[in-house]
């Protein structure tokens, strides 16, 4: 459960960090959007791991692959600065492996780690 919410702390970082940076507003409004559609996995990720105290492997997965564009979307827009590029990285870095230590959880069957 612990990798699950640090998933949706991370997500929320990430869509927040753009907008308190002064990031150029196609960067931001990329981010933040993409951020927001990565909390809804995240979060259900979350209430399914809760409910059902398994992970879920389609939440987990889609999680994972918003963290690895938290990643790479820096490096393709233009003089986006460091904080934000810094920023949504770092974010990018705990969703990614957080949300993969979830997805592997979820494929051994292991709970006591994701939970």
């Amino acid at each position: 459960m612990v990798s699950a919410v640090v998933c949706v702390l991370a997500c929320a970082a990430a869509a927040v960090v753009p907008l308190a940076t002064g990031a150029p507003r196609a960067f931001a409004g990329s981010v933040t959007s993409s951020g927001l559609l990565g909390l809804v996995f995240t979060v259900r990720s979350v209430q399914l791991l809760r409910a059902t105290g398994r992970p879920s492997l389609p939440a987990a997965v889609l999680t994972t692959i918003f963290g690895g564009w938290f990643m790479i979307a820096p490096l393709l827009y233009s003089d986006t600065g460091f904080l934000p590029t810094a920023g949504v990285q770092l974010a990018g870095t705990f969703v990614s492996t957080f949300g993969l230590y979830v997805v592997v959880a979820g494929f051994t069957g292991e709970t006591d780690g994701a939970s």
